[in-house]
């Protein structure tokens, strides 16, 4: 599936996009996930916003409300929807826990060589 930047960014210029990943569409709505924040976006090609309000199914809602979700817990991170979610806050992400205690565990998966 081909990711849909369009809404997201009508409604939140580029620069405050730096965080998000495109998860696929349902039903007409276009789910963003904050990298950070780890919350939801949906919005439909018009730029409306919904929650999710079952499997599958969304009711609407007002667009500041939904963007409030998503920016709520970036404020107590210290981080806004500028801050990019990539190998940098990673690492800083990284050394704060293990300053704090918290050891990381990262498995990677390194798939087969497949033969067809």
């Amino acid at each position: 599936m081909e990711p849909n930047w369009k809404p997201l960014e009508t409604q939140l210029g580029p620069a405050r996009c730096a965080g998000f990943m495109f998860m696929g569409r349902v039903n007409g709505i276009n789910q963003y996930k904050h990298g950070i924040s780890r919350r939801y976006l949906f919005l439909d090609d018009e730029g409306r916003a919904y929650q999710a309000a079952g499997r599958n199914e969304f009711r609407e809602v007002a667009v500041e409300e939904a963007i409030a979700l998503v920016e709520a817990p970036l404020k107590e991170l210290g981080a806004t929807l500028e801050t990019p979610y990539d190998s940098a806050y990673l690492r800083r992400k990284e050394a704060a826990l293990r300053e704090a205690g918290i050891e990381m565990l990262r498995i990677r998966i390194v798939p087969e060589d497949v033969v067809e």
